[in-house]
């Protein structure tokens, strides 16, 4: 194999893949990336056996070949080399030249006939999702994090769903930890070809390296078949093995009660939380909301720091209500909520607190109370 490829043209790619070939698997070549080159570009793939990553780019080829060699050397190689073309040549016992005018690597390869296969997914019926409202999707669900030890399928994957109700085509992505509960939705349109299907459970991790891959412009493909998930852009094709399992139904927890919403600056209700989450630790995580004549306060007691109380005005005419809860779910939630006010939809100490933008939101968190 021997080509040029330009800098630019893989520099970034070979960044965004580090997340994929930096996961220890039971193959040592998944530490590599492959490098297949034919005609007039060239083909990166890298796989954790979990989530496989092809993307083509252009290239002068000069003859080609298959090669595969470590992803982490080859991208700090490109990121610092100091031309912007750069030849890649095999050598004799898959030894690697990446080279130019007066710089000159040799990288050890490995067997490229050693790489696992990346499935390859055809007959797919992609339905077509905006780029940056799904790069926001998944951040708004893989914010909910468990340890790296939990195996159940509904803690490390992310539900999606594919709803048709009351006319309107929506994707639907819910996550969830127990303790508390994301949802968010998309609104397909007349362009997007939503096609109604299965429920689906896709890995965090995996929805996290894709989310390296979207653009704040433009559109991304999203596709299902069999037990694979597939995320297409022009030339970047991700497909992620999916999980096996049923997601919790949590359907009844969206009947919400708007009798119960208590509305707040969200600014002013985030900064407070800052400023009480100080107090928090491993050990005492919670807070108090105390709301009553129309004034929250909230109130941290750590015995092994101290305690804060402060208090904010806000429209609450009914019984009062007490109830213990984590700050850092709230903060979290309240970092993807783009509106000026904020609804807690909060009914007693006991029942979870519904935290959302607007009766109408496409957005919201269900957290639960902890015990006072």
């Amino acid at each position: 194999m021997k080509l040029t490829i330009q800098k630019n043209e893989i520099t970034d790619v070979l960044s965004r893949i580090q997340g994929i070939v930096g996961r220890k698997t039971s193959l040592a070549i998944t530490e590599n990336v492959l490098i297949k080159a034919s005609e007039d570009e060239i083909i990166l793939s890298v796989t954790d056996l979990e989530t496989g990553f092809e993307g083509n780019y252009p290239a002068v080829v000069e003859a080609p070949g298959v090669i595969a060699v470590n992803a982490r050397k080859f991208y700090d190689i490109v990121k610092m080399f100091p031309t912007d073309y750069i030849n890649i040549e095999e050598l004799d016992n898959r030894w690697i030249e990446i080279s130019s005018e007066n710089v000159e690597y040799h990288l050890v390869g490995m067997n490229p006939d050693d790489f696992p296969d990346i499935p390859k997914v055809e007959d797919i019926n992609f339905f077509t999702i905006n780029s940056e409202f799904f790069k926001k999707m998944i951040e708004k669900s893989i914010i909910i994090s468990v340890a790296g030890d939990e195996k159940r399928e509904h803690m490390i994957g992310v539900n999606l769903e594919r709803i048709s109700e009351n006319k309107e085509q929506i994707i639907r992505m819910v996550s969830t930890d127990i303790k508390r509960l994301s949802m968010v939705d998309y609104l397909c349109d007349d362009t997007s070809n939503f096609n109604k299907g299965d429920n689906i459970i896709i890995p965090k991790k995996g929805l996290a390296e894709v989310h390296k891959f979207l653009e704040t412009e433009g559109s991304v493909d999203l596709g299902v078949k069999a037990n694979h998930f597939i995320v297409k852009k022009d030339n970047e094709t991700i497909i992620i093995n999916l999980l096996e399992g049923e997601f919790p139904q949590y359907h009844d927890l969206l009947t919400i009660d708007d009798s119960f919403d208590v509305v707040f600056d969200k600014n002013l209700l985030l900064m407070m939380l800052k400023r009480m989450a100080i107090i928090t630790s491993e050990e005492y995580r919670g807070v108090v909301f105390h709301l009553e004549n129309n004034e929250l306060t909230i109130r941290a007691t750590n015995p092994n720091i101290g305690e804060s109380k402060e208090k904010i005005n806000i429209l609450f005419e009914r019984e009062v209500v007490e109830a213990a809860f984590n700050p850092r779910y709230f903060i979290e939630a309240l970092n993807y909520i783009e509106t000026e006010k904020v609804f807690l939809n909060i009914k007693n100490g006991e029942s979870p607190c519904i935290v959302r933008s607007g009766k109408d939101a496409v957005y919201l968190n269900i957290i639960m109370p902890m015990k006072i």
